[in-house]
């Protein structure tokens, strides 16, 4: 009996609180949260782009997969990173891309001084997680983001190109020749695919061969709203908005 007691304290003590709902739990999600996010995946995740760069999306960008990327890079809970890079890992590993080689796995990186202020860089802790699960090679250092472009948020396709024009160079980590096997980009969301078409596009320049995306979740854009305001762009810019007023922030935890 009491070591059975000693066994339960022990327990308590072991668990950690759930990144979304604070029940204490020994993983980073606990399993009512772990359900909800599961309910929001999507049936046929790998869909063609009119891009051309086929997309593989774990679920859909909203409800409670919305809260946990959310948490994930704007409240500080890069933990939840794990447990969903894996989980985009097995989707692959059920409905990988077609590709004639298996490929290395490439994050989209974030510009320097905004990967310090967040103090990570969520598409590549993702792309471990994934890596991990996959037994994909991992090439950190691939790409990187040399300007600090602006938000994408009311900007239509072509300023969004423009912005991010220039915005990827090619790092020290990239593959040294053509008989390498072909990139898979990671990021979080995607949405109109302007960022992972420019990426893709700086590495082709350099004969590097890309297989496609693989994200988190993607984005479906809600009635009333134009291609030009997705709900990854509407985040970004309440984000801006909270650090600005504190009434703002307290309108939109709200509604958030």
């Amino acid at each position: 009996m009491l070591t059975q007691s000693i066994r339960a304290v022990g327990n308590l003590f072991l668990c950690q609180s759930c990144s979304l709902c604070d029940r204490a739990t020994p993983q980073v999600l606990c399993p009512s949260c772990w359900q909800q996010l599961q309910q929001g995946t999507l049936e046929h995740p790998a869909s063609p782009t009119r891009d051309a760069l086929p997309v593989l999306a774990w679920g859909r960008y909203q409800g409670v997969l919305k809260q946990a990327i959310t948490a994930l890079k704007y409240h500080n809970h890069p933990q939840l990173a794990g447990p969903l890079g894996r989980a985009l890992g097995q989707r692959w590993q059920q409905s990988p891309l077609p590709t004639r080689r298996s490929p290395s796995v490439m994050p989209i990186p974030m510009h320097a001084k905004k990967q310090k202020e967040r103090g990570f860089n969520q598409a590549e802790l993702l792309a471990q997680a994934f890596c991990q699960q996959t037994g994909l090679k991992l090439i950190k250092n691939g790409l990187i983001r040399t300007v600090p472009t602006v938000p994408q948020f009311g900007l239509d396709r072509q300023a969004r190109q423009q912005n991010l024009a220039g915005a990827f160079t090619i790092g020290r980590g990239r593959p040294h020749c053509q008989c390498q096997p072909p990139v898979l980009l990671v990021d979080d969301i995607y949405t109109t695919g302007t960022t992972v078409a420019m990426a893709a596009k700086e590495l082709r320049r350099h004969g590097i061969s890309v297989c496609g995306v693989v994200v988190i979740a993607k984005a479906t854009l809600e009635k009333g709203l134009t291609p030009t305001h997705s709900p990854r762009d509407q985040s970004e810019d309440r984000l801006s908005a909270v650090a600005q007023s504190t009434s703002t922030k307290s309108r939109y935890v709200q509604h958030g």
